[in-house]
């Protein structure tokens, strides 16, 4: 069975998430209010992003590729 298609884009919600981590720091950012600023449901970072802590390293690298620009 093949999942669900994406709803949403991933560049739009990693940069929210990226400007949250940026402006909290991790420890200060609840999962609740990344799920609330990204637009997303809990289930959609599940399947995309792992968890809380898989989210951060995709926005790390998210902000390395377009921000960072070697």
């Amino acid at each position: 069975m093949a999942g669900r298609k994406l709803t949403f884009k991933r560049e739009v919600v990693l940069d929210k998430a990226m400007a949250l981590f940026w402006e909290k720091g991790y420890p200060a950012t609840g999962l609740t209010e990344l799920l609330e600023c990204m637009g997303i449901k809990r289930q959609s970072l599940y399947n995309t992003f792992g968890n809380k802590h898989g989210l951060f390293l995709e926005a790390i690298a998210h902000y390395s590729s377009t921000i960072v620009k070697n």
